[in-house]
């Protein structure tokens, strides 16, 4: 979807949420940080000792994936639009055409932008994929006239937020 398809409805604006957005991500890193680290101490302290090695260390990765693009994708396609970090800062997702995502389309928005650094946590000697990619979503999410990065670009999804939190109002 191209940048100049997007139409903002009155009273919503694209424009001064990159700071907003990465305030978001900081937030919801954070609260994944910590349920995945009490996933892990869960699984640490109940999976079988025959599972636990290089098996359980998959399973493990796998879960936390699963939680990670879930929480994310169930909460952007509720009535919310919004993981708890963005609704914090008041912005919200939003399809083409101004509407709620589906499940599917937020699924698919949360694995473009997450799946990379998740399966390069997986793969052996892949320290400077995770980077080479958030170097080349950054570079196309600020050059993008509407903050569109690549996950909203393949989910035609973009982000706005109420004018009124966004921008200061000289009259």
């Amino acid at each position: 979807m191209a940048d100049q398809a997007i139409r903002v409805p009155a009273g919503l604006t694209t424009e001064g949420l990159l700071t907003k957005r990465y305030a978001a991500r900081f937030i919801d890193g954070m609260l994944l940080s910590g349920a995945a680290f009490a996933l892990s101490l869960v699984a640490g302290r109940f999976l079988p000792d025959a599972i636990a090695g290089l098996t359980g260390t998959f399973v493990l990765l796998l879960l936390i994936a699963i939680l990670w693009i879930g929480y994310e994708a169930l909460l952007e396609s509720s009535a919310w639009q919004a993981t708890l970090g963005k609704r914090l800062m008041t912005v919200r997702v939003y399809d083409a055409a101004g509407g709620r995502l589906t499940l599917k389309q937020a699924a698919v928005r949360n694995l473009v932008k997450d799946g990379p650094f998740l399966a390069f946590g997986l793969l052996p000697f892949t320290q400077l994929l995770p980077l080479a990619w958030l170097i080349v979503h950054l570079i196309v999410l600020h050059r993008s006239p509407v903050s569109q990065a690549i996950h909203d670009r393949v989910a035609h999804t973009w982000v706005a937020a109420p004018e009124e939190t966004v921008q200061l109002r000289i009259r």
